[in-house]
């Protein structure tokens, strides 16, 4: 193939692309990442090791068992922080981040079990890591924010928690990792408003 032919080839690509991105996403981290995945190889002869059967199946399969790596790594780390669990410590570094917010939406930020996801609020509550107050904007309404001894508990969580996040993608080069945020960052792009749009989820 000529130069001629492969600038074409790449002009081509870039059509293609922009077809499922908006402009903003056009740069040349997304679009590689897009690229390298295009021109995979998509051979018949892939072993669906875990399932047996089928790419989406297997696809699932691992995103639960990467899951499930990824939390025993943290629990081990939390053995050393004032945490009982991963989300207790989400939950916290989100608040020492967005500063203030409503119950609800802090739940929803972590796209949580609503439940589930009252009761961590209600443990850091009771630690005294979090506090209440009156929502300035809506009498009738309360908002969250961290204490003094929550943003102390965040501040330890900060030095120890990224070592089990490294150990998640330790094998992987930068390049690749960079694919995967890009795959993943994608994904949630799909599934997050399915989430918020509880009617919906009802009817799948």
């Amino acid at each position: 193939m000529t130069s001629i032919g492969l600038v074409k080839q790449l002009v081509d690509l870039v059509e293609e692309f922009e077809k499922v991105h908006d402009y903003s996403a056009l740069n040349i981290t997304t679009f590689t990442s897009w690229l390298s995945v295009r021109i995979a190889d998509q051979s018949d002869n892939t072993e669906y090791k875990i399932t047996g059967y089928g790419l989406e199946p297997e696809l699932a399969a691992h995103v639960g068992r990467l899951s499930r790596y990824a939390n025993n790594y943290i629990k081990v780390t939390l053995e050393e922080l004032p945490f009982a669990t991963d989300m207790e410590f989400t939950f916290t570094a989100i608040l020492d981040k967005v500063g203030k917010t409503g119950k609800t939406d802090l739940i929803r930020m972590m796209a949580y079990d609503k439940s589930s996801g009252m009761s961590v609020i209600n443990r850091l509550m009771k630690k005294g890591f979090v506090e209440e107050f009156p929502n300035p904007e809506d009498k009738r309404g309360k908002l969250i924010r961290l204490t003094d001894k929550g943003r102390a508990a965040a501040q330890e969580g900060y030095e120890k928690v990224p070592i089990a996040a490294n150990m998640v993608t330790k094998n992987l080069s930068t390049a690749e990792k960079h694919q995967l945020l890009y795959l993943l960052k994608k994904l949630d792009d799909f599934h997050y408003p399915i989430y918020l749009n509880e009617q919906e989820r009802m009817f799948l």
